[in-house]
């Protein structure tokens, strides 16, 4: 048996399946991000909430935001190795690398995340040949939920949004400057908190100050995670996996085709590609579980 688990800063979703990629038993943790929780608090979660269903396991395939330097892979594997006995050494790998193998299979293009956070890859069918910088929500992420609702959020605060918008936004979430405030700079996960308010901007994208948001952060987010790749002569195929390029599609294709952009391939979640990249297409060379 297989367990696939796909790791970004909000939730974790685990799958376990047989070697022809049918589903056998799943769950939904919280995210396991190693930049934001401790290696004992990883294998609690996966001794408190993964365990209990998993039985026998050959392999796991971990892919994770935060996974993709290896000390904190490292860190990962650590933890789930202390709480999940396997035949095989554990892989963990970056989010990215997930998503390029979900979205892309072993085809060559650029593969994209947007959902609490953001990143990029450009992918020869194998491996990353390139990646931009992965800097967190202070310095990129543009278009991811944190970003997009840190921007909502800075606009509230500096009363730069219509009363009526800020009415109900108080209204919905029954808390003010200093509640807010506290949660970004003296509670844990900041990232989570600001990205809670997606539901909110999603609603109010047709507003004016909302609609300027969303673009803006698109825009930068081809430039910085898209454009900057080298381009050989045709085309890479751009795709992206997320719960924020799902939600927010169109707005994501209108900014891609002012940047001159084509996108392929838009899905919310990466596990069904990656069931079928290590149990159907998957190479023999990559399928040992040596990886």
């Amino acid at each position: 048996m297989i367990l696939i688990a796909d790791s970004g800063s909000t939730k974790t979703e685990w799958r376990l399946v047989d070697e022809g990629g049918n589903r056998l038993a799943s769950v939904v943790t919280e995210g396991l991000n190693p930049y934001f929780l401790s290696e004992e608090d990883i294998a609690a979660v996966a001794e408190q909430k993964v365990l209990p269903f998993v039985g026998n396991v050959e392999k796991i395939f971990f892919y994770g935001a935060g996974c993709g330097a290896p000390i904190k892979a490292t860190q990962v594997s650590n933890a789930l190795s202390s709480v999940i006995t396997t035949r095989f050494p554990i892989e963990v790998s970056g989010d990215i690398l997930g998503a390029a193998r979900s979205l892309l299979q072993n085809e060559p293009g650029i593969a994209c995340i947007l959902g609490t956070g953001a990143n990029s890859c450009l992918y020869d069918g194998t491996q990353i040949t390139h990646i931009m910088p992965s800097l967190g929500y202070m310095f990129s992420d543009w278009g991811s939920g944190t970003v997009m609702c840190k921007d909502l959020i800075a606009l509230l605060l500096q009363e730069k949004l219509p009363s009526n918008l800020v009415e109900e936004f108080h209204a919905t979430y029954r808390m003010g400057r200093p509640e807010i405030l506290d949660n970004i700079y003296n509670k844990p996960l900041p990232n989570r908190f600001l990205a809670s308010f997606t539901p909110f901007l999603l609603k109010h994208a047709e507003i004016e100050e909302c609609k300027a948001i969303i673009l803006s952060n698109f825009m930068k987010f081809f430039t910085y995670y898209v454009k900057r790749y080298p381009r050989p002569t045709g085309s890479y195929k751009v795709s992206f996996v997320g719960s924020i390029a799902y939600r927010f599609r169109p707005y994501l294709e209108h900014a891609a085709h002012d940047c001159g952009v084509e996108i392929t391939t838009i899905v919310q979640h990466p596990m069904d590609g990656l069931v079928k990249y290590h149990c159907i297409t998957v190479p023999e060379s990559v399928g040992d579980g040596n990886r």
